[in-house]
């Protein structure tokens, strides 16, 4: 009888249960594909911008320091639009995240997917920064792309927040590409205290390739 009575307690308990957890599940997926979708935009804008940035700098002489800095200040303004267009999404995809609806159909972008996804946006800012770093000289570009590094920073961590663990591994891939560029130092120095909880403690420590 009292076995009996244990096991209708944990089968009511296991029913009570079920509901709720298909529910978390139904919205994580929700937040997951409305993040992808809004990732999906950003680096069509960042594209765009990228494909702008490039062109402004391959019609610009910069064999001297003047002409380096004269083709800085004629990127700048798309670089502040990039800045932006990051701020913008990592906004729309905080309001997703505060979401608690969960209305969603059938799921179209897995965890490892959206890890993805942000793997591949911050791939093509480094490459931008590639071209920048080659054309200008580590020195201004290190002021330029401070702002967007920041604004990068934002949204790993506001993503980590929809898939636990993405902003390791994206900040992982980040300072690999940085660092390759002599910019290591700068990704440690600027996002190290803002990620530093997430990854551990101790800033991004063992991540960042030693120079």
């Amino acid at each position: 009888m009292k076995l009996s009575l244990l096991f209708l307690t944990g089968v009511l308990a296991f029913a009570h249960a079920t509901p709720l957890l298909t529910r978390d599940l139904t919205l994580h997926a929700a937040q997951v594909d409305d993040a992808a979708a809004k990732l999906d935009a950003l680096s069509s804008k960042v594209e765009s911008l990228s494909a702008s940035i490039n062109e402004t700098i391959s019609t610009m002489p910069t064999s001297t320091a003047e002409e380096k800095d004269k083709a800085a200040e004629a990127v700048a303004p798309k670089l502040k639009e990039l800045e932006a267009a990051v701020q913008e999404a990592t906004a729309l995809i905080e309001g997703t995240k505060n979401d608690k609806r969960g209305e969603h159909g059938k799921r179209s972008c897995s965890d490892s997917c959206l890890t993805g996804k942000a793997n591949g946006l911050v791939a093509m800012i480094t490459g931008t920064v590639s071209g920048l770093v080659g054309c200008l000289g580590v020195s201004r570009v290190t002021v330029l792309i401070k702002p967007i590094l920041g604004a990068v920073g934002g949204l790993l961590t506001c993503l980590d927040g929809i898939v636990s663990g993405l902003l390791k591994t994206v900040v992982g891939v980040l300072s690999g590409l940085l660092g390759g560029l002599g910019l290591g130092g700068l990704l440690d120095g600027l996002l190290g205290g803002l990620l530093g909880g997430l990854l551990g403690g101790g800033g991004l420590g063992g991540l960042l390739p030693r120079e």
